[in-house]
Order: structure tokens, then C-alpha cells, then sequence
């Protein structure tokens, strides 16, 4: 055996300490988060991917151009600057310096070019290529992506916040299979359909989301998406320790809120909303009087506090709190208030009372949540004089069936529910604007409004998207509920901190930590 002599072995002792040290002190150790899901992702192509929970993965792994700040306004992103020209037809994006791609390629304005063509190339089958809006092309200048428009669109630049809006690095389609790389804060390792989903922690990361406070790597070494379909299963998972964060059940969620050792999220910035609507073209639903007593009958508050367990809020608003432009005070003048004996009298007034009932079908989807506040509802709607009879749909057959109920003028009038969802109230120009959103389009009027707060930027688009508002709530044709409206909730072990939902129900797990 070679001899080693004391000073060398000292040596080698400081040397090993010195590799393990870190400016603040001794190296963490490498941390690990699994996190349990319902489902697992159809595609880790953003543009191809149709679902939510896709999404929320695919945006884990690639960056947006711009960002949404919690009051909903837009902050650079992978672009350091941005314009639009004063006719609202040309937007120039800056790209930032040094942004790289998970295999080491520049992320720069032909890059950007290249996604962007993608995107809005037909052969690519995106399902979100409508909300890319009127653009007609788009060119490199140094820096700069410029994206030509044929006419003004309004909700662009909050599209591009959204999380169907990645960018992806050129090498992700090099080969013709896809591969998802991207600048985002972490890469994909491996995936096992079905299974998991293995990520990774961007070494040369940087954050430019303003919800985000971490302004690097994340603080997460690795990050595990684990598919685990039974309620029951995920539950013992965290439980047990085997994962530190899942997706519960809003009954599953009620039962952590008051335990200490774990922490319940719920989707505050999710850019979702709940609206009551009508069979408004079926007497006496035509008559916006009826409408609005009905609404004055709905107690959103119990809605809110017994039938969501307090998770989500009420919502004053066609459109959910902190987008562009949403003022819940102003609502509310021009909204109807809770007030059952005010709704009696307009009921009573048209000859419908408690003892001679306004038969109607309150025509509702199975999901957690809703249904109890759907038996809430019919029991509001009797002590007015409004007999509901429920009928219960799954979501897909529910929405089926009210497409071509919205075309009825005559028969039994019917009250139903639904929620939207976006990171821009330009959703009222897809539900509202003729045919509509399962036909519920109302008119030329509502029609001509939608389409100019499209061509209009700022406190002009804002002041449009008002008097659309108002034109809908004044005459009763939606009823705001509640917002989030969802049940896209999380809940962790207490251990884990820093975790965040973002818009459209993104997954923030940059600012996590683990308490040991």
C-alpha cells in the first residue's frame, strides 16, 4: 500500500471540502419532488396538445414571449422588449441575449420565427391555432421577431402569456420526431406513458415571471409527474409520504384544509369563470325581468362556502377577476344582488309564485362541486316561485344537448350552468358572439361590440369590453357565479413551500423548497 503522508491527506480532506461548499455554506443536497396526477399529458408537444394537464406539463419545459403579472397585465418574457405599431397590425418582439435551448442552441429571433411558423402552419393540427389571431406572416430584423396581423386583435399580446402559446427550440423537430426542448425552467428526462413523467432542473435558467420570485435554476433538482388514476391511491400516496404533492378530490381537499401537515391550493389565478345562462328565445325566459329574478334568487355565497367548501369565490364579473380590464365594483352596479324577496315579487308579479310554479329545466354536467350547488340552486328557485327539474348530463353530452336546446322558441324553458376559461376576456367573443358557444350567440348589436373591442388596444379596448358587460348583465343573459368555478385544486405535504398556480391553472414549481 502507497504511503500517504498526514500534510497530503490534509490536503486531500480540505480539498474535498472545498468542492462541497457553497457561497452560503455546505452543498444542499440534491432534492427531489413527486407529484401525483389523475392523468397523464397526450402529447409534450405544445402545439399539439389538447388538454389542460398537457399543458401544464409542456409548460414546465418551454418559455412564453410575454407573461401575465396577478392583475393581468403583460410583462416581457423570452423577449425582452416589445411594440406594437399604431394601426395595432405589426407587433416587433425583442429576443433577450443568452437564452438557451436544453441542448445548448440559442434560443434567438429566428428561433422564435421557426416556432412561430409551426404554430400557424395547418399541417400541424393546432388545436389553439384560432387564438393565434389574424396573423398573416412574420420576418427576423437582428433581434427582433416582427408579426404581421391583417387587422388589429386585441387579446394578442395576452395570448401570448398563455400556456398555449410556447415556444419551442428548432431542435425540438429536427429528424421528424418531436422532441420537447425548450428554455423553459425544467427538461424532460424521460416519460413512460402512462406512468411518469421525469424532469429535470434547467442549470441556466432565467426567470422573467413576475409570480415567479426565484430568479434562476429552480430550487428542485428533479421533478417527477406521477400518473396515479384512483383518488383513493393518490391520497395514501401523500399520505405516506410516497409523493409530496397531488391532485385531490374537492371531498379529499375539505378533509387536508384543517389538517396541519398538508396544504391545500386552489386555483386563484386560473382565468376561469362560472355563469348561470338561459334558454332565453322559450318564453317567459325572453323576458329579462324573469331572468334577473331568477338570478337575484341564487345565493352565491352558499354556492361558494358549502356546496366548493370555500375554495373557490364569488364573482361578479362575465368574466373571471384579474384579466385585462375585469372590475368586480363596476359589476356589481350593473349586476343583480342577491335579494329572494325582491325575485319573489317580480314572479309573483307575472303570476308565477310558490303555489303556481314557472316550470323549468335546470339542465346541469356531473362534476364534483356542481352538483350540490346545483340542489342549492332548486331550492332557491322554488322559494321564488320557479320550479327546477334537474337533468344531469356528463360535460360532453351536457354541452351536446344545450347546442341544439339554444335553438328552441318554444317548449319548457331551461336554466343551465357552464364555465370558460382564458387568460383574456376576449372568451366573451367565443361564447357570445353568433352562433355562440352552443348557440347561446345573441345579436347583431352584441355581435358588433365583440368584434370592436378586437380591433382596439388599452382603455379603449377595456372601456368596449365594459359596455359589453354591461349590455349582458343589465339584460340578465348571464348570471356570474363563481370563479375559480373549477376543481383544479392541489394539495401537498406542509414540508413543501413555495408552490404557485398560475393562469389557466399553470404549475409553479420554481419557487419550491422542501423543509426537512
Amino acid at each position: 500500500m502507497k504511503y500517504i503522508s498526514s500534510r497530503k491527506r490534509l490536503w486531500a480532506l480540505a480539498a474535498t471540502i472545498a468542492l462541497t461548499m457553497t457561497a452560503g455554506g455546505l452543498a444542499a443536497q440534491a432534492t427531489d419532488l413527486t407529484v401525483a396526477r389523475s392523468v397523464d399529458a397526450d402529447s409534450l408537444d405544445p402545439q399539439k396538445a389538447s388538454t389542460t394537464q398537457s399543458l401544464q406539463v409542456t409548460n414546465l419545459i418551454f418559455d412564453t414571449l410575454l407573461t401575465m403579472d396577478k392583475d393581468g397585465s403583460v410583462h416581457p418574457g423570452l423577449t425582452s422588449d416589445w411594440s406594437m405599431s399604431q394601426d395595432g397590425k405589426m407587433y416587433s418582439f425583442t429576443i433577450r441575449d443568452g437564452i438557451k435551448c436544453h441542448d445548448g442552441t440559442t434560443f434567438d429571433a429566428a428561433a422564435a420565427k421557426a416556432s412561430l411558423d409551426r404554430a400557424l402552419d395547418p399541417a400541424t393540427v393546432n388545436p389553439n391555432l384560432s387564438a393565434w389571431g389574424p396573423i398573416t406572416g412574420s420576418s427576423v430584423d437582428g433581434k427582433v421577431l416582427k408579426v404581421q396581423l391583417s387587422e388589429p386583435y386585441g387579446p394578442f399580446a395576452s395570448f401570448l402569456t398563455s400556456i398555449q402559446a410556447a415556444f419551442i427550440c428548432p431542435s425540438s423537430v429536427k429528424g421528424g420526431d418531436f422532441k420537447p426542448i425548450g428554455t423553459g425552467p425544467f427538461k424532460l428526462v424521460s416519460w413512460i406513458r402512462n406512468d411518469s413523467i421525469q424532469l429535470e432542473a434547467n442549470p441556466d435558467y432565467k426567470n422573467f415571471n413576475p409570480l415567479i420570485e426565484n430568479p434562476g435554476k429552480p430550487h428542485i433538482d428533479k421533478l417527477t409527474l406521477k400518473v396515479i388514476p384512483e383518488d383513493v391511491a393518490r391520497m395514501a400516496a401523500l399520505r405516506s409520504g410516497e409523493t409530496d404533492m397531488v391532485e385531490p378530490s374537492l371531498e379529499e381537499a375539505t378533509d387536508l384544509k384543517s389538517d396541519s401537515n398538508f396544504k391545500v391550493y386552489a386555483a386563484q389565478l386560473s382565468g376561469q369563470q362560472m355563469l348561470a345562462a338561459f334558454t332565453w328565445k322559450i318564453k317567459p325566459l325572453d323576458n329579462p325581468d324573469i331572468r334577473k329574478a331568477i338570478g337575484m334568487a341564487m345565493n352565491r355565497d352558499a354556492y361558494a362556502s358549502i356546496a366548493f367548501e370555500g375554495l373557490v369565490n364569488t364573482a361578479n364579473c362575465p368574466v373571471a377577476p384579474n384579466l385585462f380590464s375585469t372590475n368586480e365594483a363596476l359589476c356589481a352596479t350593473w349586476g343583480v344582488k342577491y335579494d329572494p324577496d325582491a325575485a319573489k315579487a317580480i314572479m309573483a308579479k307575472y303570476g308565477y309564485t310558490p303555489e303556481n310554479p314557472l316550470k323549468v329545466k335546470l339542465l346541469v354536467h356531473k362534476l364534483p362541486g356542481w352538483d350540490q350547488m346545483h340542489q342549492i340552486m332548486q331550492q332557491d328557485l322554488a322559494a321564488i316561485g320557479v320550479r327546477a327539474d334537474i337533468e344531469t348530463r356528463e360535460v360532453a353530452a351536457d354541452f351536446d344537448y344545450m347546442k341544439g336546446y339554444n335553438d328552441h322558441t318554444d317548449g319548457e324553458p331551461a336554466v343551465w350552468t357552464m364555465g370558460m376559461s382564458g387568460v383574456d376576456p376576449d372568451y366573451l367573443y367565443f361564447l357570445w358572439k353568433r352562433p355562440g358557444f352552443v348557440n347561446m350567440g345573441l345579436n347583431s348589436d352584441v355581435d358588433a361590440m365583440l368584434e370592436q373591442q378586437r380591433q382596439l388596444s388599452g382603455d379603449a379596448r377595456a372601456a368596449k369590453i365594459h359596455d359589453i358587460e354591461k349590455y349582458l348583465m343589465e339584460n340578465a343573459y348571464a348570471i356570474p357565479l363563481l370563479s375559480p368555478g373549477w376543481g383544479w385544486l392541489m394539495a401537498s405535504t406542509s414540508k413543501v413551500e413555495g408552490f404557485k398556480m398560475g393562469f389557466m391553472v399553470s404549475l409553479l414549481f420554481n419557487d419550491v423548497t422542501l423543509k426537512q
